[in-house]
């Protein structure tokens, strides 16, 4: 195991326990109803600690987006999925989370309400194991969902190179949009629309 710091060890692990608290508060409850103080009381915690690590409430959201991104960064140094395959495995595994959908509404309720890009999250390479400890022993390096949908992408013969970008767009836009149209239609299954979004997409 790599020669990690005590503060770091201590640092990276308030902040998993934050996350994994936050999850377990959203199997009964709407993120609006959480509070930061909640947070904290559970997990034996200060208010000032939790400010030193993230900017709001909504932005242990974003950490989890990290943890999810690593590990999909993980399936592509693995060769786990190829073209579209991979693709759809992404919608697929927000699909398929008991919190997927809760997840992807809070987000875009707080990327609504942001007047600036999200603050980048500086992620200690202890995080990284912690993450996947052996995404992190393999070198795994973390890729942006962007960078995900264009390696998958490079590897369809039928979709050509200058529309990597503007596809990938359209996938953001999908991922953000069927959470909310579902939600709002109170329908459950989202991958049956992602699958014809990404078919839409492709052509």
């Amino acid at each position: 195991m790599e020669n990690f710091s005590i503060r770091e060890k201590k640092k990276a692990q308030l902040k998993m326990a934050i996350l994994d608290e936050m999850l377990r508060l959203l199997r009964t409850k709407e993120l609006s109803e959480i509070s930061v103080e909640e947070l904290c009381q559970n997990i034996q915690t200060t208010k000032v600690t939790f400010f030193k690590y993230f900017r709001y409430k909504e932005q242990v959201l974003d950490y989890f987006v990290i943890r999810w991104l690593y590990e999909r960064s993980n399936e592509i140094h693995s060769k786990h999925f190829n073209g579209k395959e991979g693709i759809l495995h992404i919608f697929q595994t927000i699909s398929e989370d008991t919190l997927g959908k809760k997840i992807m509404v809070s987000l875009v309720h707080y990327y609504s309400k942001l007047n600036e890009k999200p603050t980048i999250m500086e992620i200690t390479p202890y995080e990284y194991y912690l993450f996947n400890e052996e995404a992190f022993q393999n070198k795994v390096k973390p890729m942006e969902l962007n960078q995900i949908f264009i390696y998958y992408l490079s590897q369809m013969e039928s979709v050509n190179e200058a529309d990597y970008y503007h596809i990938s767009c359209q996938f953001l836009a999908l991922m953000y949009g069927v959470p909310i149209q579902t939600h709002i239609m109170e329908i459950e299954d989202m991958y049956l629309f992602y699958k014809i979004g990404v078919n839409s997409i492709l052509g």
